[in-house]
């Protein structure tokens, strides 16, 4: 006689092996939430997404999607080259990459919102949700700040 918790590991075991097909690799996928501050009128980089290989190589770029787009500006993505120095790891390479860009409407003051997702060549799926602050323009937004910069 078997007992019932036996019974319950051993479906548990079968349903799982026939849930997902042998050979059938699971993408992987992680979720960010944050927030950040834009001047109206100006380009705010949200995040720089590429791929370096083992060997300081650049790989595929991954795949950049717009889930939800901005209600009071724009969301550009823009291919690139990053400076060489940027990888740690691999000081001498200047790697092929993507921006993600938010730009508010130059009257707009408030509150804005984006979400996108960034697949890998491999099929990890990251999703993005970045709440803005969108202020006016002061004499301290001026210079130029590392996500500010029009650059990779």
């Amino acid at each position: 006689m078997i007992r019932l918790n036996h019974l319950s590991k051993l479906a548990f075991v079968l349903a799982g092996s026939l849930a997902i097909p042998v050979g059938v690799a699971l993408a992987q996928s992680n979720s960010a939430y944050r927030s950040a501050d834009a001047v109206a009128g100006k380009s705010e980089r949200l995040g720089v997404y590429g791929n370096v290989q083992k060997d300081c190589t650049s790989g595929p770029l991954p795949t950049v999607r717009v889930v939800t787009p901005p209600k009071h500006g724009e969301l550009n993505v823009r291919s690139g080259t990053l400076k060489v120095g940027r990888i740690t790891r691999c000081p001498k390479l200047a790697p092929k990459a993507q921006g993600i860009f938010y730009k508010a409407n130059p009257s707009y003051k408030g509150p804005d919102e984006v979400s996108y997702e960034v697949r890998s060549a491999s099929g990890k799926v990251e999703a993005h949700t970045v709440r803005i602050t969108v202020k006016d323009t002061s004499p301290a937004d001026a210079k130029p700040t590392p996500d500010t910069d029009p650059d990779l």
